[in-house]
C-alpha cells in the first residue's frame, strides 16, 4: 500500500509520541505534545491507519548579516519506523515539507542531523554546530576586572531591554534564530521563571550591555558541581569581562561551568587560555530551497561589485537547480534565474556550505562540490565570509 503524506492532528497525538519515543527515548512520563505544534505542522506518512513516519517543520526566522531576517524552515523530530527504515519514506516527506515552506516563503532549512548523512541527499550540508564547552572557574577568575560595566539580577522589566541586546548581538551573525514569532516564544517571562536566574550587564549610563542566563546545578563540591549558562550575551568587552567573573565567584563550591558558546565567538578570546575544545557538539546543517531569495537576503560587501553566472546541480527541492546570476553592488546582493549560466558549476549542498560560512571555494572544489571556471572564486569567499553561530536547539 502506497503510504499517504498528511498533515497530523490532535486525533494523532498518541501515534505521535509512540513513533517519536521509539526514535527518541523518551522518558516514561512525558506526555504526548498537542498537535499541530505551535508555530509549525507534523507532517506524517500513514500506511492505512499506522504512522510509520514523521518530520516536523517549525516556522522560524534567521538573522544574517546586515540585521537582515531570512524566514526558515526548520527541521526537526525525523522518525521511522523500526521496520520501515531504509524503504525511502523520508522522501516524499521531505518534498511535503519543502512545498510547504515554499507556500510559506522560506528560502533555506536548517536542521540538527543524528546522522548528517541522511540529510545530505536532500540538499543539506554541515555548516556549523551547537557547542557545548567546559570551562574550569580557576580560568575564568584570571580574566581582568571590566572598567565600564556592573551587574544587577534581571526582573520582567528588563525582557524589552535583553531582547534589544540579542537582536543587536545577532545583527551582524549568520545562524542565530530571532527568538521571536509562534515557534519560539522565548521572551516572556518564562525565560526568567523556573531555576535558571538571568543576571545583566549594564555600562555607567544604565544601558543593559550584556546578559547571562545560568543554573546553580546541585551539590557544592568544587570537584564536581557545575555551573550550567544557557545563554551568554556580551555587547562589550567590558560586558563580557563582567559575566565572566560572575560565573568566576563560584569557585569555592563548584569548579566547572559548562556553557554553549561556539569555539568563534568573541567572549572567549578574553579568556587566559585557548577555548577548550567541545565537550559536546550538535551538528547544524543547512539546505537553500530557493537560490534567488536566499542569495538576495544577504549583504554584500561595500566597495565590491561584481557580476557572478553560475549554476546549481544535485538539488532536491524543486527548481534548485538551474543557471543563476548574482549581481554585487556594493552592499547589495540581488540574485535572478537566467537562461544559461557560464560561470562556476556549485552543487546544492557545496552553495550551502558556502552560504553559511562552513566552506571557501577551494575547499569546495577539493571536494567535487564546485567546479568550472574559479576566476571569481575570491569574490564569492569575501561574499559568505561569516561563520555560522548557533545558540537555539530545536
Amino acid at each position: 500500500m502506497q503510504p499517504l503524506i498528511r498533515e497530523l492532528t490532535d486525533d494523532d497525538r498518541d501515534a505521535n509520541h509512540r513513533l517519536g519515543a521509539e526514535a527518541f527515548g523518551y522518558a516514561p512520563d512525558r506526555q504526548p505534545a498537542a498537535l499541530p505544534p505551535t508555530g509549525g505542522a507534523v507532517l506524517g506518512s500513514c500506511v492505512g491507519d499506522r504512522l510509520v513516519a514523521k518530520i516536523r517543520a517549525q516556522d522560524y526566522l534567521t538573522h544574517v548579516p546586515g540585521g537582515h531576517v531570512v524566514p526558515t524552515l526548520g527541521v526537526a523530530s525525523v522518525a521511522v519506523q523500526a521496520e520501515s527504515r531504509g524503504t525511502g519514506l523520508l522522501s516524499p516527506l521531505f518534498h511535503a515539507g519543502f512545498e510547504r515552506a515554499r507556500q510559506q516563503r522560506q528560502p533555506i532549512s536548517t536542521l540538527f542531523p543524528t546522522a548528517p548523512g541522511i540529510y545530505r541527499r536532500f540538499g543539506y550540508e554541515v555548516v556549523g554546530g551547537l557547542e557545548q564547552r567546559l570551562l574550569t572557574v580557576a580560568d575564568l577568575a584570571k580574566v581582568r576586572a571590566p572598567e565600564d560595566a556592573s551587574l544587577r539580577r534581571a526582573t520582567a522589566d528588563d525582557l524589552d531591554a535583553v531582547r534589544e541586546l540579542y537582536a543587536a548581538w545577532a545583527a551582524d551573525k549568520f545562524g542565530p534564530l530571532t527568538r521571536t514569532g509562534p515557534a519560539q516564544p522565548i521572551w516572556s517571562t518564562d525565560y526568567l521563571a523556573g531555576t535558571a536566574t538571568v543576571t545583566l550587564a549594564v555600562d555607567r549610563d544604565g544601558q543593559v550591555v550584556g546578559c547571562v542566563r545560568w543554573t546553580r546545578g546541585t551539590g557544592y563540591d568544587p570537584t564536581s558541581s557545575a555551573i550550567e549558562v544557557e545563554d551568554f550575551i556580551a555587547r562589550t568587552e567590558d560586558a563580557a569581562r563582567a559575566l565572566w567573573r560572575l560565573l568566576a565567584s563560584f569557585g569555592s563550591v563548584s569548579g566547572r561551568v559548562e556553557v554553549e558558546l561556539p569555539g568563534t565567538d568573541e567572549a572567549l578570546t578574553l579568556l587566559p587560555v585557548g577555548p577548550p575544545p567541545p565537550s559536546k557538539e550538535l551538528p547544524y546543517m543547512l539546505a537553500l530551497l530557493d537560490i534567488p531569495a536566499a542569495l538576495s537576503a544577504r549583504r554584500g560587501v561595500p566597495g565590491l561589485s561584481a557580476r557572478l553566472p553560475f549554476r546549481v546541480t544535485g538539488g532536491f527541492a524543486e527548481d534548485v537547480d538551474g543557471s543563476y546570476l548574482l549581481r554585487a553592488e556594493n552592499d547589495e546582493l540581488r540574485c535572478s534565474s537566467a537562461v544559461s549560466g557560464d560561470g562556476p558549476i556549485f552543487h546544492a549542498r557545496g552553495l550551502a556550505a558556502l552560504y553559511g560560512g562552513a566552506q571557501r571555494c577551494a575547499g569546495l572544489r577539493s571536494i567535487g562540490l564546485l567546479n568550472g571556471p574559479d576566476d571569481h572564486d575570491p569574490v564569492w569567499d569575501a561574499l559568505f565570509n561569516v561563520p555560522t553561530h548557533i545558540r537555539d536547539y530545536f
